[in-house]
């Protein structure tokens, strides 16, 4: 009994969190049957790719299509040394793909306030590309895309390019 009392003490230790740390879940409402249509467009973009760019070595992760959204992971490798990771969120608003990016430090110290991201706002959709204000994504083959990126640097916004190759998992 006292193993049980021990074992049962542990794993409620185990999942507490503090009360600044508890939040309530908000689930999505459900998509409209036009809203799955637009983000199964995007559907091409669901699994692993690696590839080079920004000085480094990229992978990118997306999840399929799923209640209206697709997720996904980016991380930027230089040198061995990872640089920062992106959670990427790509859904359907007024009737066109928008993706949404949150940045951490390799420490996981976010770039964005809290509840904030970088937005890239719909532009066009069609089969072979996703375009988004400041960011398109083209596939060039069946395995392979690039994305095309403004970035703002110090001395001014400059657009860099992605190549993209669809990997194993």
């Amino acid at each position: 009994m006292k193993t049980f009392a021990f074992a049962a003490v542990a794993a409620f230790a185990a999942f507490a969190q503090p009360a600044a740390a508890q939040h309530r879940i908000q689930p999505a409402p459900p998509p409209s049957a036009e809203d799955v249509r637009v983000i199964e467009s995007a559907s091409w973009l669901a699994g692993r790719w690696v590839g080079e760019g920004l000085g480094g070595e990229l992978e990118e992760t997306w999840a399929p299509p799923a209640g209206g959204q697709m997720v996904g992971h980016f991380r930027l490798v230089r040198d061995g040394v990872v640089v920062f990771y992106e959670l990427c969120l790509l859904d359907v608003v007024d009737g066109g793909l928008r993706m949404r990016v949150k940045h951490v430090n390799p420490d996981f110290v976010g770039w964005e306030e809290r509840d904030g991201w970088h937005a890239f706002d719909p532009v066009s959709v069609s089969e072979d590309a996703l375009s988004f204000t400041g960011l398109t994504l083209r596939r060039t083959g069946e395995d392979a895309f690039e994305a095309v990126i403004a970035i703002r640097y110090a001395d001014g916004v400059r657009e860099e390019t992605l190549r993209m190759r669809r990997a194993p998992m």
